[in-house]
């Protein structure tokens, strides 16, 4: 079946007309604050930071000072003021700061299977113990991490997982302008209803060992900069069990992907950067016995990083994307990309995110096919008192699936409190909204969450 050539211009004005039905039904504070802004953060070259290597080197880090100055004066988002007084001390071991966390949090969900044709409520709790181990060496980096998750529900108990990754990231800074970096990353995760590649038969959260290996190099220093990297990743899908009550296996999704990309950038002027990336990839999925996603893609995109002032910062790229489907019969995809990102500091109290994104998720159907996704995202956080933060998000993003010609729009908001008694415990409110509007009608989703959580930091 020939995957989806909706026009992106149509797909844009769709995503805005549900964008405004969000909007209307957004409580009318909420709508005030987000209508103050324009469209998550500026930072790194890529939205998705699909390698997540260290590419800092010492040069930047010296050329960073500069930037320093300007926070001192106040161009500093929210979540990047100093709040030391509210921060962790950690354990001190040698060259490590060890800080240990442990998490909890009770949920009320209005749906949990997420699906309006069988709307079932349940109270969920959370479990989330973590332990990093963060490098201060004299001048390279060298950190772990180890993380968790136990999910219990009081009611759907068949509905409780155990998730647990482990990471290592390392950066040599061999000399001032280059940095060699790798990470690996093992995990054991579980895909919940509300994912777009969770599949339609399953009837339990499914199971994943996700590995992932990636290493590059960066030049980052005078006006040209970038970097070269590769990486490795697999996905290894458990057996499930289907809505009739028999077993389901789901081998047909087990994925590997290998990529490489270059991403440059050429300082112009102070503030303002051409930028791109190019990304190669080969994914091997053989499917089933009727279908093969093996494929072989290609992306190209360029654009510019700049700052109208220290208090408004840009990031806009655009370009294509080529896909090479082996199967016979499945239509190669050709398509524009899009990554785009601004940042707002309003006042010293509020900074404002927001982005815009035309890309290809390689693994993201249910079937195990291409999700071709377009969506938008803002975000608001407000410092209300110096321990006590504001934040108020919405997003919309259309799904696309490349083998099957199906679409989901999905789309919701959030809004949430922080509140940091002291330096050990964190505290957090949140209350969230979502919406999926499928094809197939059992898809279909409205639901509510409520959510009261605690952190005990040392």
């Amino acid at each position: 079946m020939a995957g989806p050539r909706t026009s992106h211009v149509a797909v844009w004005t769709r995503l805005a007309h549900r964008a405004r039905v969000l909007a209307r039904a957004l409580p009318v504070r909420i709508c005030v604050m987000l209508a103050t802004c324009a469209p998550v953060r500026a930072g790194n070259l890529d939205l998705d930071d699909r390698d997540g290597l260290n590419t800092t080197t010492i040069a930047k880090k010296e050329r960073d000072i500069e930037w320093h100055k300007e926070k001192i004066l106040g161009a500093e988002e929210v979540l990047g003021q100093n709040r030391s007084f509210v921060k962790p001390d950690g354990l001190r071991a040698g060259n490590y700061i060890i800080l240990p966390e442990a998490g909890a949090a009770v949920t009320f969900d209005d749906n949990i299977f997420s699906t309006d044709a069988e709307k079932v409520s349940d109270f969920r709790s959370d479990l989330t113990p973590s332990v990093q181990f963060r490098s201060e060496l004299p001048r390279h980096v060298l950190d772990f991490s180890l993380d968790g998750r136990i999910v219990n529900y009081l009611e759907h108990t068949d509905q409780n997982y155990e998730n647990v990754k482990g990471r290592l990231e390392g950066a040599l800074h061999f000399d001032n302008a280059h940095t060699l970096s790798a990470t690996i990353l093992s995990a054991l995760d579980h895909e919940e209803r509300n994912s777009p590649s969770y599949p339609f038969a399953a009837s339990e959260p499914v199971q994943v060992w996700y590995n992932k290996a990636a290493v590059g190099i960066t030049r980052d220093v005078g006006r040209l900069y970038g970097t070269i990297s590769a990486a490795a990743e697999s996905w290894d899908f458990a057996d499930n069990v289907a809505l009739d009550g028999q077993p389901l296996d789901l081998d047909y999704r087990d994925t590997q992907a290998y990529s490489t990309s270059l991403r440059m950038g050429y300082r112009i002027s102070p503030g303002y950067d051409l930028i791109g990336k190019v990304r190669g990839i080969k994914t091997l999925n053989r499917g089933d016995a009727t279908s093969n996603q093996d494929s072989l893609g290609f992306e190209a995109l360029a654009g510019l990083a700049f700052e109208t002032n220290p208090l408004l910062r840009w990031r806009i790229m655009g370009g294509f994307g080529v896909w090479d489907y082996e199967q016979a019969g499945q239509e190669n995809l050709t398509t524009s990309l899009m990554e785009a990102e601004i940042e707002w500091l309003p006042t010293q109290r509020l900074t404002i995110y927001g982005t815009l994104t035309r890309r290809l998720n390689e693994i993201g159907g249910p079937d195990g096919s291409s999700l071709l996704q377009t969506g938008a995202n803002i975000r608001a956080d407000y410092e209300i008192y110096h321990n006590l933060l504001l934040n108020v998000g919405a997003s919309i993003r259309e799904d696309d699936s490349v083998s099957l010609g199906t679409s989901e729009l999905v789309y919701g908001g959030s809004i949430g409190l922080e509140y940091y008694l002291n330096k050990n415990w964190l505290f957090t409110f949140t209350y969230q909204h979502d919406v999926r509007e499928s094809d197939s009608d059992s898809r279909d989703m409205h639901r509510n969450r409520f959510m009261i959580g605690a952190k005990l930091r040392f």
